[in-house]
């Protein structure tokens, strides 16, 4: 899977080392190395997902991730916590700031990759939602109903959401609120057996 990754870090090996491990993976790599260059490669570059490191002199990840979440151009975009604060007090003030994910330092490189394509695959689904919202909204049609029903997306299907990530279900869960009965499961064998008893679709 391709997909533009910003890697945010103002310690230069660190960045090195990511931006190393995701080409490898054949992932479009940006580097920035403060939070203000890092605001701009966002805004000139608008990256699929963000690999934020948390502490930073002047601008930290957190008023970076606030920045990004709270500009209606960039909330959208996925921003992973990358930090070597393990304390519950800092995934709080990093989940208030509007992180999606995070990762402690050293990142290991499964958890990196499997992070990564989890939420790329979640923002192009949102992605297609606001085009289609967007598509609607140029065409004249006045609610969000139409446009579900116009583009063809059934209203009562029966959707199960399998994902070990809390966090991205409830993004999942927002972005499909009012299709369908949502079923949530962390994963696992019984995906399967989930799915063909509930012959959900």
């Amino acid at each position: 899977m391709t997909a533009r990754v910003l890697v945010v870090d103002d310690v230069p090996p660190n960045v090195k080392l990511l931006e190393a491990k995701l080409t490898s993976e054949y992932f479009d790599v940006f580097t920035a190395y403060s939070g203000p260059e890092a605001l701009d490669v966002i805004s000139r570059e608008h990256p699929d997902i963000i690999l934020l490191d948390v502490m930073m002199p002047g601008m930290d990840g957190f008023e970076v991730c606030r920045r990004i979440k709270s500009d209606p151009a960039t909330a959208h975009i996925p921003v992973v916590m990358v930090t070597a604060l393990d304390q519950p007090s800092d995934r709080v003030a990093g989940l208030e700031a509007g992180a999606d994910d995070f990762l402690t330092k050293p990142v290991q490189d499964m958890a990196l990759f499997a992070r990564v394509r989890s939420l790329v695959r979640l923002k192009v689904m949102m992605d297609e939602l606001r085009n289609r919202e967007a598509t609607g909204a140029n065409l004249g049609w006045e609610s969000e109903e139409e446009v579900v029903v116009v583009a063809g997306v059934p209203t009562d299907a029966a959707i199960l959401i399998v994902d070990e990530q809390e966090r991205v279900m409830e993004r999942i869960a927002r972005a499909l609120d009012g299709i369908g009965d949502l079923t949530f499961i962390a994963g696992g064998d019984d995906a399967a057996e989930r799915a063909r008893e509930k012959n959900l679709t």
